[in-house]
């Protein structure tokens, strides 16, 4: 199998497409990392602003993220299992709804206004002209907006993106895609880069966003890294994270930012306890498994109603939602297996730590 090698780019060479200034301006629509002007203790939102030589009282977790230690640095996974097929599923979901929901109005009113010979001429101008246009464009919003997307989200993506830190040099490595939504790369393996940021120039915050699920409304947490230009321009050119927002909490994403805080500047262990399993990226072995490892159906089955028997019933009650959600789910993360590119670090990035002491299933 061939092994793709990107070339690595130093600190400031890349710049989020969407971070960079417009034409005519010198600052990027993120802004600067500041303090004064990225203020903390919002519910939502930036939550908090970590520092590097403030500890936290809380107990340093890895939740199971770190993939490889090496002799002065740790990698995380950024894909674990579960999190394959997510893009998939809501465009499967989400684009035929709306699909629904905007065309067959544009097509049920003119039927509706040939059966109907007594009406006014405004009538003909809304169902021949205007609904159907509406729904052209609702139309073109989902394919744009949801369907490929998602869609090229579980296509042809990197075997893992995983993030690096290296105390030794004080660098962190990024192996990541670029994102490209264009139809014609649909079916073309993504773009990928590898970054190299100094750690001194990351600022580490702890985000929350709400999430409307019609029902209820959701807070999702993250761990998020703000990388600026330079020591002298505090602009922010590219940002990543650690940890899946549908997993954290409020009290974990503190947790994983403290361990990693640790192992950068107290020379803290590679892992937070030495019982910790690494994390497991060995691939579904076929359809069914990865209906499986993305919910509540596939293999383990009998295990999940011993362990889980309320959320289980639940599950089976809402079954005309989530047996076609799982499904979908289960498709697009075993189509994510069967497409996956090949990816590792640069020889520059293998250089820096050397050979991995222990690595995860993979």
């Amino acid at each position: 199998m061939t092994v793709l090698e990107p070339k690595l780019l130093h600190h400031g060479e890349h710049v989020r497409t969407e971070y960079a200034p417009l034409p005519g301006e010198k600052e990027g629509p993120m802004g600067r990392s500041t303090d004064q002007e990225r203020t903390d203790g919002h519910a939502v939102g930036i939550v908090k602003r970590f520092k590097k030589k403030e500890r936290l009282n809380v107990r340093p977790m890895a939740v199971g993220w770190i993939k490889a230690i090496y002799k002065d640095a740790i990698e995380y996974t950024g894909m674990t299992r579960e999190l394959r097929g997510t893009g998939f599923m809501i465009a499967m979901l989400g684009g035929p709804m709306i699909l629904g929901g905007a065309v067959l109005p544009g097509i049920w009113l003119p039927l509706r206004i040939i059966s109907d010979a007594d009406h006014p001429w405004y009538v003909d101008l809304l169902g021949w002209v205007i609904l159907p246009l509406v729904g052209l464009v609702f139309a073109a919003i989902a394919l744009r907006g949801i369907i490929l997307p998602g869609v090229h989200a579980d296509l042809f993506p990197p075997s893992d993106q995983p993030i690096l830190f290296d105390r030794r040099h004080r660098k962190v490595y990024c192996l990541m895609r670029e994102v490209q939504l264009d139809r014609r790369n649909l079916l073309k393996p993504w773009p990928i880069i590898a970054c190299e940021y100094d750690w001194d120039l990351i600022d580490a915050e702890h985000q929350a966003d709400d999430m409307a699920t019609g029902a209820t409304v959701g807070r999702y947490h993250h761990l998020m890294f703000a990388v600026r230009k330079s020591a002298d321009d505090p602009t922010i050119i590219d940002s990543f994270s650690i940890g899946n927002a549908n997993m954290l909490s409020e009290t974990l994403v503190p947790a994983m930012w403290e361990h990693i805080r640790r192992f950068m500047e107290e020379d803290g262990p590679h892992l937070p306890t030495p019982s910790e399993p690494l994390a497991d990226l060995d691939a579904p072995p076929g359809w069914w498994a990865s209906v499986g490892a993305t919910g509540v159906f596939g293999p383990g089955y009998i295990e999940r109603w011993k362990k889980q028997p309320g959320f289980m019933l639940f599950m089976h009650i809402a079954f005309p939602i989530t047996l076609p959600m799982f499904l979908l789910w289960g498709t697009g993360n075993w189509l994510s297996y069967k497409t996956a590119v090949a990816v590792d670090w640069p020889e520059e990035v293998k250089q820096a730590v050397g050979e991995a002491t222990a690595r995860g299933a993979d």
